[in-house]
């Protein structure tokens, strides 16, 4: 029997209002047009970035769920 695993990250406009992603170093213009945000809940991002300068562990969201991690952007959203 297959589990399927949900998101730790509620996926909403609260939350996303409170994502650092935009503010963060690796955000790029790829990122900014797809409007890609809250990768932590989404997941990760279809654009090719630079991994430099995470705000991950600073993040309110991050916090908030009290969720360790780095680079969502790239490894996609905590399941549980």
């Amino acid at each position: 029997m297959e589990m399927r695993k949900t998101p730790v990250v509620p996926n909403t406009e609260e939350n996303a209002g409170k994502c650092l992603c935009p503010e963060c170093p690796a955000h790029n213009q790829c990122m900014k047009n797809h409007q890609e945000v809250l990768y932590c809940s989404k997941g990760s991002s279809s654009c090719e970035f630079e991994k430099w300068g995470c705000l991950c562990p600073r993040c309110p969201v991050q916090l908030e769920y009290k969720t360790v991690g780095l680079f969502y952007c790239e490894k996609g959203a905590i399941k549980k």
